[in-house]
């Protein structure tokens, strides 16, 4: 008897000294990398959580496998089970060694989980991927001496660099200038010369240090010496990233805010490894401190550029009135389009309305009449009576020029009493069948906002092509400090989701966007030097050499010349558009420049191949200017999209959405309906079927 009930006991007391058996039900998975992403040789962490695990834990083996996207092998290792796990849980965690010569780019995870005694795979769970990047040197530090500078002082700069490689890394070029991106504004903008490319002395740049050697693993440290003089900057941040401000003619300059660029280069420049900007530095006239300056984080430069009477009033006083509202939806048309209008009818007066006339008239932009009809006749509505009018109120001649128009609306009671007046503005283009608009960076497609909007309006395919990431472009202020390339990845992913959401402010939907992941400024040598997939370029900024996003149109597409225009050939063959809008083939802007450079080969690949018509109309946009390069051999005419008031506003509260990219500037300067620019002009490449290799 005591032998059993001490058998009883021991039985009991094992029981409730072991964990609580796991709630029965199918196993999920939760979990992520530990980051984004990770340098190659270092460990890629990854973990997980189970829950709705049965009976015993060592029943189940958890196991990563991890993928570079777009190949076929697998690496599979298993998980070790943690043991801060959670009631009604379990936690794993692998660290994944990256080989230090693995491929740049795009990994995906999925999680596997095993059943052992039962020989079954019980879940599978795909985890956010993570890129694996090569970072080779990294300015660890560089600071400016000061905040404040008078006109001329001397800017000290300190840097530190660190290899971050097993190898020693010679001959490095050191340099400080006024902030800049150098595919941007290397060049002066009046050196347009073939083949030239000067320096642009608004850059103020200075080598702090030339055939620089790091140690492997190692750092070295600049000590702060003399980099640069202080210098306004306002009036050129097309060329330098100045105070973001246009020039202001006062015979003592405003104080600005202003930063400043240290960027490593190899010897002869052809490679930059890295580059960082400064901390904001205020820079004044001996003898004035007013007004403040704000720097490009905030909405206006100045509190004097704040416009009190603008917001009050968008529309001009009397366009529109209350007992006659009408839809502007539809406001774009082509030749031979019905012009149909929808409003709303609305008595607010105390009287009766009897025998009620809606008539319109349709003005050119001289104020000619080009039509007049009575849309409606007979009506009464009682006092607070609403009613709904859908009415054709004119048929576009096809001969119609194209232009800006006015459909003037009168509201008319009995004895031709005016009850209401107000006019709707609309535009008349001639439009293609389908229109393919490919840019460099997300904002760029601005440029064709008008167009855009006027082929969704009149039902025309659309399909918008971003071939860069823009993960450079005003990373730091984002994240309020130096970019590395998880932050710039991160901020690629940032500027891919403001671009659909400001396509769909235009009622373009998402499904008609793709991106490519190309590097943000990295086009030109992705051009001039890296033509194979089997050499690819290293972005600066990413340290990856392959498109390291999930959701792009070819993940892990190697940053290379003939990959590039090969997926751009495939776009274009599957979407055979009437007309094409891109980039200036002379952009002074690499990117951009090289976009269109990108374009017009592919089309010239496929003309040769007669898959494409040699009719497609092929557009560009110029938004930096040329210059510092050879120029392009082809003929422009000019093509304008003429925009109605209502387009023309949307475009304008499209450039908001970009916050990332000054969207905060752009609504602090905000124009008035009246003052919104009615026209677009873009340049037709009248003969891109030729020159093929001009650039080459």
């Amino acid at each position: 008897m005591l032998t059993r009930r001490f058998s009883w006991m021991f039985a009991l007391l094992t029981f409730l000294l072991l964990p609580p058996p796991l709630s029965a039900g199918p196993i999920s998975v939760e979990g992520a990398p530990a980051d984004i992403g990770f340098n190659v040789g270092s460990i890629a962490t990854i973990r997980a959580t189970l829950k709705g695990m049965e009976g015993d834990q060592n029943r189940y083996a958890v196991f990563a496998e991890i993928q570079y996207v777009g190949a076929t092998a697998t690496s599979s290792a298993q998980m070790d089970r943690q043991a801060e796990s959670q009631p009604g849980e379990v936690r794993y965690e692998i660290g994944w060694p990256i080989p230090a010569d693995a491929p740049t780019g795009l990994y995906s995870v999925t999680i596997r989980v095993e059943d052992r005694s039962a020989r079954k795979l019980v879940a599978t769970k795909k985890l956010r991927s993570f890129a694996a990047y090569k970072k080779l040197v990294r300015i660890s530090q560089m600071s400016i001496d000061k905040t404040f500078y008078n006109l001329g002082e001397t800017i000290l700069c300190e840097v530190i660099l660190e290899n971050l490689t097993d190898g020693e890394m010679k001959d490095l070029r050191v340099e400080f200038s006024n902030a800049n991106y150098p595919w941007i504004s290397l060049f002066p903008t009046d050196s347009n010369q073939p083949g030239e490319k000067g320096e642009n002395p608004d850059l103020g740049l200075k080598a702090l240090r030339e055939h620089l050697d790091l140690p492997a693993r190692g750092t070295v440290t600049i000590p702060a010496m003399v980099a640069g003089k202080a210098a306004f900057l306002q009036g050129l941040q097309r060329a330098v990233l100045g105070a973001g401000a246009p020039e202001r003619h006062e015979k003592v300059p405003l104080p600005e805010v202003d930063q400043y660029t240290v960027s490593v280069w190899n010897s002869d420049r052809s490679v930059l490894y890295d580059m960082q900007f400064s901390t904001p530095a205020m820079v004044r006239a001996v003898d004035r401190d007013l007004p403040k300056p704000y720097g490009r984080a905030f909405t206006h430069p100045y509190n004097s550029a704040i416009d009190f009477a603008k917001y009050r009033e968008f529309y001009p006083s009397g366009l529109f009135s209350p007992a006659l509202t009408v839809d502007h939806a539809h406001t774009l048309f082509r030749p031979g389009e019905k012009v149909t209008l929808k409003a709303l009818l609305r008595n607010a007066s105390g009287e009766a309305w009897n025998g009620v006339e809606l008539r319109a008239e349709v003005l050119d932009s001289g104020k000619k009449q080009l039509h007049a009809a009575t849309l409606l006749s007979g009506q009464s509505l009682a006092p607070g009576q609403t009613r709904n009018v859908e009415a054709e109120a004119w048929t576009v001649p096809s001969s119609l020029a194209p232009g800006v128009y006015s459909l003037k609306l009168s509201l008319l009671g009995a004895g031709n009493q005016r009850l209401a007046e107000t006019t709707q503005e609309f535009a008349v283009n001639a439009l293609p069948a389908s229109l393919l608009v490919m840019c460099p960076h997300e904002d760029d497609e601005l440029s064709y906002a008008g167009l855009i909007r006027a082929a969704v309006e009149g039902g025309i395919p659309v399909r918008v092509v971003i071939f860069t990431g823009g993960d450079v472009g005003a990373c730091e202020r984002y994240y309020a400090k130096p970019c590395g390339p998880n932050e710039a990845r991160e901020f690629g992913l940032v500027r891919m989701e403001e671009t659909p959401e400001a396509l769909e402010h235009l009622g373009l939907s998402r499904d008609k966007l793709s991106f490519l992941g190309l590097p943000d400024g990295g086009s030109g040598a992705i051009w001039s030097q890296h033509i194979k997939a089997s050499n690819p370029f290293l972005s600066i900024y990413l340290a990856c050499d392959h498109a390291p996003y999930e959701h792009v149109l070819k993940p892990n597409l190697p940053y290379a010349r003939e990959s590039v225009i090969d997926l751009v050939k495939q776009i274009i063959a599957d979407f055979r558009p009437a007309m094409i809008a891109t980039a200036h083939p002379d952009e002074r802007h690499v990117d951009h420049r090289t976009t269109g450079w990108f374009v017009i080969k592919a089309c010239q690949e496929l003309l040769r191949a007669k898959v494409l018509n040699p009719q497609t109309v092929l557009i560009v946009d110029q938004a930096y200017g040329s210059g510092g390069f050879k120029p392009a051999p082809y003929k422009y005419e000019k093509m304008t999209v003429a925009l109605s008031g209502e387009a023309a506003a949307l475009k304008q509260e499209m450039s908001w959405i970009y916050q990332s990219q000054d969207g905060n500037i752009e609504e602090g300067m905000k124009q008035s309906f009246a003052e919104l620019s009615r026209q677009e002009d873009h340049l037709r490449i009248v003969d891109w079927q030729e020159h093929a290799g001009w650039n080459e």
